[in-house]
């Protein structure tokens, strides 16, 4: 995992240059520092040259291609290495995950300073993990990461897919625009933030009647599954 640097400013390696790379970028140009440099294989010269004067290594990969990465570069040990897995522990680089979704479009810097980072268990403080970064940040076990990210993905990825189909079925089948559904998608967010449990609706009020309804309208569409899973699930929770 490389070591941490003790006096000296810092500067950071970005291996990679994908959308959360361009994101942390962002960020660091928000704050002023600290300072950093990227490196891609586009740029067709090695990782070892750029490592030159680094203090520390932000694995900005795929999270298949992150173990062989390391493997294939020792090199990267003369720093504190850094990958961004929510889900992967390894013993050749220190977890520190953002707990946010990254867009196309770049944030702002109180966006950015709310990001909750969740760090392995027996890593460094974020101070020394990411020079600089103000933000909050929580240690996790490395035997619970694999069940904290298939819950990341469960609320932030799925509940994308379910709102993309809303809205698709509205434009396309309904005849009804997208936005109409925007302040109904700010309410239940912002319901989620304030109440628990946040649920309304047919399953909130048990209504098994309107469930076979919604159920039976469904047909042929993939996502009827998807609407009895949730019933299921919840009914068994």
């Amino acid at each position: 995992m490389g070591q941490v640097p003790g006096e000296g400013s810092p500067l950071l390696l970005l291996i990679g240059n994908g959308r959360l790379s361009r994101h942390l970028q962002h960020y660091f140009q928000l704050l002023g520092g600290p300072p950093f440099k990227v490196w891609t294989r586009h740029l067709g010269t090695p990782v070892e040259e750029a490592l030159e004067g680094c203090s520390h290594s932000l694995l900005l990969i795929r999270d298949d291609a992150l173990l062989d990465f390391l493997h294939e570069h020792p090199r990267l040990q003369s720093t504190t290495v850094v990958h961004f897995s929510g889900s992967l522990a390894t013993e050749l680089a220190w977890g520190a995950h953002p707990l946010m979704t990254f867009g196309h479009q770049l944030y702002s810097l109180e966006d950015y300073q709310q990001i909750h980072f969740v760090v392995d268990h027996q890593a460094p403080g974020l101070e020394q993990l990411l020079p600089g970064l103000p933000n909050p940040y929580h240690r996790l076990d490395a035997g619970l990461k694999e069940r904290y990210h298939a819950e990341c993905v469960l609320s932030g990825n799925f509940t994308s897919l379910l709102w993309s189909h809303f809205f698709e079925v509205l434009e396309g089948k309904l005849g009804l625009p997208r936005r109409a559904a925007l302040p109904y998608l700010r309410r239940v967010a912002a319901n989620l933030e304030s109440e628990f449990p946040a649920l309304t609706g047919p399953l909130a009020r048990g209504d098994q009647g309107t469930i076979e309804r919604n159920l039976r309208s469904l047909e042929g569409d993939p996502y009827q599954r998807v609407y009895s899973s949730f019933v299921e699930a919840y009914q068994r929770a």
